[in-house]
């Protein structure tokens, strides 16, 4: 009778390990299955992040469907050209060659820009013709004339309900990418005091519709060398060179700072 307890014993002492040994490898599969499964979805979460976050304007421009894109430039004299070496060599011209660059595709240039314009006596009124060209990117430059008429409720008051007008009407009438400029104020500007003003106005704004505001004061402020000129007769604008007016230097650093900005601003 003794031996047959040991046996009975023993059996049950051998079918406890088999359990506890089949209970802990369930255990250790279960265990990896789930690190096999967290692993995977963090990696998706990640590449969903990764994607998200590398989606910026130049990105999207450059994977769109259209082969080739439309370039439009509304502005004052910044944007004329005032006083490049040329009206291949202003800004609005080099911008639209880095974006041929940058998406690998055909980008026409269209530019309606006047010496001397504010957004209320040109940006405006010409709000309809860039709708009419349907672009695929737009930069719209006021606010250097516009302070020189003051920062009484008058002047400014129109300029601020008039570019918020112009940014409206652009962003929901085109599927244009808008880039908002601010004002172009070297130190020895007359009009300084007031075109921080204007620019804090222009910020504000371009907060509002989720545009990107392209800070010029980047470029002029503490740096004489993108204003300097020889002084002499402008040939290709017709009209006597300043220390006001960005220089080819100073064009070169706008179009610059514009590809940057649609380099790394991220999609919203």
């Amino acid at each position: 009778m003794s031996n047959i307890k040991k046996l009975f014993c023993s059996a049950l002492l051998i079918i406890l390990v088999l359990s506890v040994a089949a209970c802990s490898q369930q255990k250790t599969k279960s265990s990896g299955d789930n690190v096999k499964v967290e692993h995977k979805q963090s990696k998706k979460t990640s590449k969903t992040k990764s994607e998200s976050k590398n989606k910026t304007i130049l990105s999207d421009l450059k994977n769109s469907k259209k082969k080739s894109l439309k370039y439009f430039a509304l502005g004052d004299s910044l944007s004329v050209g005032l006083f490049s070496n040329s009206t291949q060599t202003r800004f609005t011209s080099l911008f639209a060659d880095e974006l041929r660059k940058g998406t690998g595709k055909s980008v026409t240039e269209d530019n309606t820009s006047s010496v001397g314009k504010t957004v209320t006596n040109f940006g405006l009124p010409n709000v309809q013709t860039v709708i009419a060209a349907d672009p695929d990117i737009v930069t719209i430059e006021f606010g250097t004339n516009d302070s020189a008429y003051g920062v009484d409720q008058k002047n400014l008051g129109d300029f601020v309900t008039n570019l918020d007008s112009l940014v409206d009407q652009v962003k929901n009438q085109t599927s244009a990418k808008i880039l908002l400029m601010t004002t172009w104020s070297p130190s020895d500007g007359k009009y300084i005091a007031n075109d921080a003003i204007y620019d804090r106005e222009i910020k504000r704004i371009g907060n509002k519709y989720g545009v990107p505001v392209v800070d010029l004061a980047t470029i002029w402020k503490n740096n004489p060398d993108v204003t300097k000129n020889d002084l002499g007769y402008s040939q290709v604008y017709n009209i006597q060179k300043d220390t006001f007016h960005p220089n080819q230097k100073g064009h070169d650093e706008i179009a610059k700072l514009l590809y940057e900005t649609i380099k790394n601003q991220e999609m919203k």
